[in-house]
């Protein structure tokens, strides 16, 4: 009865639109944003103008001081802006998309030059259709080759000032995926009559060798650098190697209310690519934007779920990782100096706010404490105590590398057992604890349901 009140209301309130509000209404419940809206990628683009520089061996992925950033680059008579306003100094190309630094992706630009920048971007499919077996596909809008200057060719190369459909961009990074062969996406893979058992396969067909196989693992290595060591850490799975890269772009001028769009786009496993994934999300609420902090988290448990599913394994067997804990040394007595060797020795990290010299009279956690690589230890000296209280964060439906880097964030370690998602945690959400305090999680595998 109550099922039969709720479509009554509804339709109640349809009768009561315009034709107008009603094919409004239609049209945005119907809408396909991912094929049909377009958007600034963002740095997410900056793995197709790498990609594209590595192709033409103007630069290599791991020469040393290849780029320099001073937090701007001068283009022209404006000074475009990095995210790290006092600058990342020299970099490698790897360096330079673990940091997404702008300035290096202009210099990257400059050294590509617009002819050859537009060539790929007609290789890898951005000025036409990706011929995706659905209907509305939107069109992209880039400047006119010859429209194109200095300041133009420096915004476009780390993915400004131009529009794609996310549907172009995750077809550009799934040829990244595959070995630089892109190919035309479909919904299905095959049709199957029940009452005749005919079944009808859709033809996967290869467009074109957009970059060599050399330049695509080449890729695929830098992607997986900046998920293990720069700004996509939140997408990493505990048992997969994930590749990826963050993504924040501006307002679109033309859609203001769309706001900021915080996208990252993933990879998975690196080694052997099954699945590529690039999540969006229009004009994000809450107290960041980035593609870093809010697309990234969400990315890793879509993958968690997805991986599985199709069936790939996982190259851990426990999430929690126990075996390899540390046991904490007692490092009180010792100068900070001492201290820090002996921390740093065994792989584990510390934080003080006292001098080198300085003794350190307490120690959190304390000795002979389990901890994982690269936790951290508070060091406390007499006349010196800075102590802060963490509030510990809600980990639960996350993963054990997730929750690890929830924790990281405020100097908090982790131990755990178990494989899956976290369903327990001690001390609690919410709960204030000294810098140092190991937080234990209870893991268990998602089981199947008759829903899905």
């Amino acid at each position: 009865m109550t099922h039969i009140l709720q479509v009554s209301g509804i339709k109640s309130g349809w009768d009561n639109l315009t034709q107008a509000e009603q094919t409004n209404t239609l049209y945005t419940m119907w809408r396909n944003r991912a094929v049909l809206d377009t958007y600034e990628p963002g740095s997410t683009f900056k793995t197709i103008t790498a990609a594209i520089a590595l192709e033409e061996n103007l630069a290599e992925t791991d020469t040393p001081g290849d780029f320099s950033c001073i937090g701007y680059e001068q283009v022209a008579d404006r000074k475009i802006k990095c995210t790290a306003t006092s600058g990342h100094g020299s970099q490698t190309l790897r360096n330079a998309l673990e940091n997404s630094c702008n300035p290096a992706l202009i210099q990257l630009g400059k050294r590509i030059t617009v002819p050859t920048f537009y060539k790929y971007l007609d290789a890898f499919g951005f000025f036409k259709k990706t011929g995706i077996d659905l209907p509305s596909e939107g069109t992209s809008g880039f400047w006119a080759e010859d429209a194109v200057g200095e300041v133009e060719l420096a915004t476009m190369s780390f993915g400004q000032r131009f529009t794609i459909t996310p549907l172009q961009l995750a077809t550009a990074i799934s040829a990244i995926a595959n070995e630089g062969v892109i190919v035309t996406p479909h919904v299905v893979g095959k049709i199957e009559n029940p009452d005749t058992g005919n079944v009808t396969n859709i033809e996967t067909k290869e467009v074109k060798q957009v970059i060599s196989s050399e330049t695509a693992n080449k890729m695929k290595d830098i992607m997986k650098s900046v998920v293990e060591d720069g700004g996509g850490k939140y997408a990493k799975v505990t048992g997969y190697t994930i590749g990826g890269k963050t993504g924040t772009s501006e307002p679109d001028p033309n859609h203001p209310e769309n706001g900021y769009v915080a996208s990252f786009a993933a990879i998975a496993p690196v080694e052997n690519t099954k699945a590529v994934v690039l999540l969006t999300l229009y004009n994000p609420k809450g107290k960041s934007y980035y593609g870093g902090s809010i697309a990234a988290p969400a990315v890793s448990q879509m993958l968690g779920e997805i991986l599985p599913y199709l069936d790939i394994p996982s190259n851990s067997e426990n999430d929690g990782n126990n075996k390899s804990l540390i046991s904490l040394p007692d490092v009180t007595n010792k100068t900070v100096a001492e201290a820090q060797k002996v921390l740093e020795g065994v792989g584990l990290k510390y934080s003080t706010t006292a001098l080198p010299t300085d003794i350190v009279k307490e120690q959190v956690p304390a000795k002979g404490t389990g901890l994982t690589s690269g936790g951290i230890v508070k060091l406390y000296v007499e006349g010196n105590d800075d102590r802060v209280s963490q509030s510990v964060p809600d980990l639960k439906g996350v993963t054990f590398e997730q929750a690890k880097v929830m924790l990281e964030a405020k100097n908090l370690n982790i131990n755990g057992s178990g494989k899956g998602i976290v369903i327990a945690q001690n001390p609690q959400a919410e709960t204030k604890v000294d810098e140092g305090t190991v937080v234990s999680v209870t893991l268990q595998e998602k089981t199947s349901t008759s829903q899905h």
